[in-house]
């Protein structure tokens, strides 16, 4: 049973270039190509396309360059060589339910590779030891490592090394959840937990508080040497977080410049309408100015009507007292006219 680990980093080139073995960067130790296996199941693009739309419906923008160019990592992924790519598929999808993200892109698995070791020295290839195109195996003169190929001149008789497989997959994923709408988060004890829980499933040894650690110029697993936890990943972990925070933090800054905007609006219908009132205020004391003229010219004209009044009154009084002289000068009349008749 071997020892568990999972190793994630930034998806490059080079490790591109190794998953295709591409670039003549073969790092088999033995001819078992048989039992290696490559399943895709995403497109690159398409699976960015769908990321991007579904980012741009949950947040409201546009995924920005940054998330994109980290959206795919790669993991490595030790495993023992009885393991399928079913189980590593089975593995992602618990992964997926308990951290979320995790959608697997491609998946490849590597029995053939290795290291070879002779007098208590490691020979890994590519980097102290490397096979030619005439098949045979060299090492550099000083038996350092070798830059070049021509750094290795030194042919070494293979039979003479004992051969240690390390069986491993290359497993390219996404954090990206398209449940969420944005990456899954993952902090240092989800990474623990996480190396814990592969354990587990895969039924392997755990090394508490241990991650072997995968450097990108050499992708052989040494199991027997536990590293401390690969800063590489939590970098690229922490760099995808604080991607994801500042999106989120963009995405409120947009909100804010929204809800200003629509502030200033409401405070230019504000404005308006105060103005309108201080313009209806104006009209209403000058309404009231008017009415205080016209109550001041009712005044008056009540007073003249009631002078008139009374000199009306004072005139019937002296029509009445004229009648009445008029009445006794008619009987006076009367009078005398009767004496004169007799």
């Amino acid at each position: 049973m071997g020892k568990a680990s999972f190793s994630v980093g930034k998806l490059t080139q080079h490790s591109q270039s190794h998953i295709n073995r591409e670039n003549s960067l073969n790092y088999a130790v033995v001819e078992n190509s048989r039992a290696n296996s490559f399943n895709k199941y995403y497109e690159y693009d398409d699976f960015l396309q769908k990321a991007k739309d579904r980012y741009k419906e949950q947040v409201k923008q546009n995924m920005q360059n940054s998330a994109i160019l980290n959206i795919f990592q790669e993991a490595i992924i030790a495993i023992d060589g009885h393991h399928t790519s079913e189980d590593i598929l089975d593995l992602f999808f618990e992964l997926k339910q308990k951290y979320g993200g995790h959608e697997l892109i491609s998946l490849t698995i590597h029995k053939d590779e290795g290291y070879f070791k002779k007098n208590n020295q490691n020979f890994y290839p590519h980097k102290n030891i490397l096979k030619k195109e005439d098949n045979n195996w060299y090492i550099t003169q000083d038996g350092l490592n070798g830059k070049k190929p021509e750094d290795f001149s030194q042919k070494v008789d293979i039979s003479e090394f004992s051969t240690v497989l390390t069986p491993h997959a290359h497993a390219v994923f996404s954090m990206f959840d398209f449940s969420l709408g944005r990456n899954a988060r993952m902090q240092k004890k989800d990474m623990m937990e996480r190396l814990k829980f592969v354990a587990t499933l895969l039924k392997m040894d755990y090394s508490l508080q241990k991650i072997n650690k995968i450097s990108n110029y050499d992708t052989n697993l040494n199991l027997e040497d536990g590293e401390e936890i690969n800063t590489n990943s939590q970098m690229t972990i922490k760099n995808s977080n604080l991607i994801e925070i500042n999106t989120q933090l963009r995405a409120k800054e947009l909100e804010l410049e929204e809800v200003i905007s629509k502030l200033r609006v409401k405070q230019t219908m504000l404005s308006d309408i105060l103005i309108k009132i201080s313009q209806k205020e104006n009209i209403l004391d000058e309404l009231n100015t008017q009415v205080f003229i016209k109550e001041e010219d009712l005044d008056n004209l009540s007073n003249i009507i009631s002078i008139k009044n009374t000199t009306i009154n004072n005139l019937n009084l002296t029509i009445k007292q004229k009648e009445f002289k008029i009445d006794e000068l008619d009987s006076k009349i009367y009078g005398r006219s009767q004496t004169m008749a007799i």
